[in-house]
């Protein structure tokens, strides 16, 4: 009986479960472009960073359906197409080419990629050189920056904080590793639990014994030590018995969603899931938080990919710029579902910087382009160490924001 790919969850999916799909790839070409009915100029009418950057089929979501169907159906060893990893793993999983395909063809290009990153790995492939240190950290360090776990609470030394492993808060705060170990962003978590905490929130965090979600490895195909955060996640933040979760790392905030529920043998989290700027929006709508202070800037908003196309937040961070006084708010020309992706995810900033950093100066040039802003705002810190290290070396007058700390500075939380 050939199994569909409804009966199983996405992290048990093989190539073979996508078969049907693979071989229904039409070869329209949407994966690589805007949706039409968004199209407003030629020049950003592309919706595919490695096609766009490569310009060779391998690259784009379509390439890599006939990639999949090649392997299912023996055309070609790995010896055949020593390129093969590269083309794999040039990828920001952005999730634009299934958004489209979706619309069209109800496939699933991205999964197809994801499940053959799964089969590189297990087959000895995959993943990229530069990945594999990556995974090493996680396994030693519980996060992907060979930080020890020592550091990881140091960011909240002066905030007083619950310590929900000693005592029980409603909220919790799961930072994430990259804010909490990059000392360049230490101030979003700052910011964020000293708004929440203004808004009356009891908020604890879970300090030194956070782990890292398993986002990143989950995107590069490495689904063994994927299962195995996943399981140790739950299991933590169910003993908390914290009623809500509130992340301010997208990546986090779909591994906890989305992600998990996908996983075997994992049991679902008993709280309820916020991003921090979704929750936000709440409090502020609720008179829990005023904000007060002017901000006179011309700012546009850059959708992270998680969080936009993957979780379908859109309208939570645009309520917040457009209710922030002097604020003037101004979309990019390509936006929401339709957003170009920063270039930094998927494990591409890892593998391939230089591709990341091309596809990052492309957003920064269709910002200036089409909406004359003074700063691009956003909230994922992966979005941000990408962007903000093309804007540093460039020298460019454009700033950058994390909507948290747009938020703190207009409520004046210290």
């Amino acid at each position: 009986m050939t199994i569909q790919k409804d009966d199983k969850k996405v992290f048990e999916r093989e190539l073979e479960d996508y078969r049907e799909q693979i071989w229904g790839c039409a070869r329209c070409n949407w994966c690589q472009n805007q949706w039409g009915w968004s199209v407003k100029s030629a020049e950003f009418s592309e919706i595919c960073p490695a096609f766009h950057e490569y310009r060779f089929f391998p690259y784009s979501g379509m390439g890599k359906m006939h990639i999949a169907r090649a392997i299912l159906e023996g055309d070609f060893d790995y010896e055949d197409a020593p390129e093969l990893a590269e083309f794999i793993y040039t990828c920001t999983t952005c999730g634009a080419c299934e958004m489209n395909c979706q619309r069209l063809q109800d496939k699933e290009p991205l999964k197809v990629n994801e499940a053959l990153r799964a089969r590189l790995v297990r087959d000895g492939i995959g993943p990229m050189p530069a990945h594999q240190t990556l995974i090493k950290s996680v396994k030693h360090y519980d996060n992907p920056w060979m930080q020890p776990r020592s550091q990881r609470d140091k960011w909240s030394k002066k905030l007083g904080l619950k310590d929900v492993s000693k005592e029980k808060a409603e909220t919790l705060f799961f930072v994430g590793c990259t804010t909490a170990l990059d000392a360049t962003m230490t101030g979003v978590p700052q910011n964020t639990a000293k708004l929440l905490l203004a808004a009356g929130e009891d908020l604890g965090t879970l300090g030194k014994d956070e782990i890292c979600c398993g986002s990143p490895i989950a995107r590069v195909g490495d689904r063994e030590t994927f299962t195995a955060l996943a399981k140790r996640n739950v299991e933590i933040l169910n003993k908390t018995g914290a009623r809500r979760i509130v992340t301010s790392c997208p990546g986090c905030y779909r591994a906890l969603l989305h992600d998990y529920p996908e996983v075997p043998g994992v049991p679902p989290i008993e709280a309820d899931i916020l991003h921090a700027v979704e929750y936000l929006d709440l409090l502020i709508n609720h008179g829990r938080l005023i904000l007060a202070n002017e901000i006179p800037m011309r700012v546009t908003w850059h959708d992270p990919c998680h969080l936009g196309r993957h979780c379908g937040i859109y309208d939570a961070p645009r309520n917040i710029l457009k209710a922030i006084p002097g604020i003037e708010f101004v979309e990019k020309e390509r936006n929401r579902d339709q957003s170009w992706c920063c270039g930094g995810g998927g494990g591409a900033r890892t593998a391939f910087p230089e591709f990341a950093a091309k596809t990052a100066e492309k957003l920064i040039h269709e910002a200036k382009t089409t909406t004359g802003a003074d700063a691009i705002v956003t909230c994922c810190p992966f979005c941000e160490l990408n962007i903000g290290d093309v804007l540093r070396r460039s020298g460019d007058s454009m700033k950058l924001f994390n909507l948290v700390d747009l938020v703190a500075q207009s409520v004046g939380v210290k």
